[in-house]
């Protein structure tokens, strides 16, 4: 296992990847965009393939079985996720509740100040105060039934292609898509792109695209291009993020073969400018242009610019003092 190299690439997906959650985030006033519109058919698929095939590589470079890692504990696998994902969809999501209140003249979907309401949105992550946030207990709970499957079935040495095959039936045949607790019917959704990254790790598919990185790019972006201009049909949804995952291998696998730079500011920081990048959106984007009336690319651009570097710096204050007592609290409210 190429480890500097396979660093490389997951770091230049995940910095990709966050980019365009941002960008896409920040078309605000123009939310029928050709370039809107290709992001969304991928951007967050790309990330529950990003999470599933970082699984499968932490258990191929430790050379423990999944189904042997333990659940409870300070070390525990069930307590990592609740540091890395709940802790920070609580904390985030509280600290944003009532701000948002207050703007909810400017806001898209406004929240009702009250018990009931707050309980409401921590457990219907689509009516989160953050409404993005519906990803952390979504992955949280994809992790769980993840490991839980590994343990309660490691005797049956099910093959990977057979995981594969019916995640991807259970998400284009998804009886549960209309319920909203806990996004039941997301878990059910995206855990087939989940499965996908581990099954793309186990069987090295990263290195066969990275055979012919210029030809699959080039065909992918093509295809992306024609399935956004094309009318819905079935299963276009994953064909679509099947193939803008693809793009996005390809992508990396380039700047890896021609040792690219410029996105190495972002390696690290991703998780961290999902986490804070809300906050300045909403004010460069919804705040800002009803208040001056500026055309929405002025909005866009504040949003990107914002979106991006302002979560970024709170990242790289958080690394700088996770030893101090106020930065140790703020690196475990934030999950790093």
């Amino acid at each position: 296992m190429n480890t500097q190299k396979n660093n490389t690439l997951i770091s230049f997906l995940q910095a990709f990847g966050i980019v365009l959650v941002v960008v896409g985030h920040s078309f605000y006033g123009n939310p029928t965009a050709f370039f809107n519109r290709w992001i969304y058919t991928f951007h967050m698929p790309l990330f529950m393939f990003i999470s599933g095939f970082l699984l499968c590589y932490g258990v191929l470079k430790k050379g423990q079985p999944l189904a042997d890692k333990a659940l409870l504990g300070k070390k525990g696998f069930i307590v990592s996720k609740i540091k890395r994902l709940l802790v920070p969809y609580v904390a985030i999501s509280s600290l944003a509740f009532l701000p948002k209140s207050l703007m909810n003249a400017y806001t898209i979907h406004p929240v009702e100040v009250s018990l009931n309401s707050y309980i409401h949105s921590l457990i219907y992550p689509w009516d989160n105060a953050i409404i993005f946030f519906w990803f952390l207990p979504t992955l949280f709970l994809i992790f769980m039934l993840v490991i839980i499957a590994a343990k309660g079935l490691r005797k049956t040495h099910i093959p990977m292609e057979i995981w594969v095959v019916g995640t991807l039936l259970l998400h284009l045949f998804n009886t549960l898509k209309d319920i909203q607790l806990l996004n039941i019917g997301g878990i059910a959704s995206y855990l087939f792109y989940f499965v996908l990254g581990y099954y793309a790790c186990q069987r090295k598919l990263d290195d066969h695209v990275g055979k012919k990185p210029w030809l699959i790019g080039v065909c992918t972006l093509i295809l992306s291009i024609l399935l956004v201009a094309l009318p819905d049909f079935w299963g276009k949804g994953p064909l679509a993020a099947i193939n803008g995952i693809t793009f996005s291998l390809a992508l990396a696998n380039l700047y890896v073969r021609y040792q690219g730079r410029f996105m190495h500011h972002l390696f690290g920081a991703s998780y961290a400018i999902y986490l804070f990048s809300w906050f300045p959106q909403v004010l460069s984007q919804q705040v800002f242009l009803q208040v001056t009336h500026a055309p929405w690319q002025v909005g866009t651009f504040l949003s990107i610019a914002t979106g991006i570097y302002l979560p970024w710096l709170i990242y790289k204050w958080i690394i700088a003092h996770k030893t101090t007592r106020l930065g140790a609290a703020a690196a475990f409210l934030t999950g790093h």
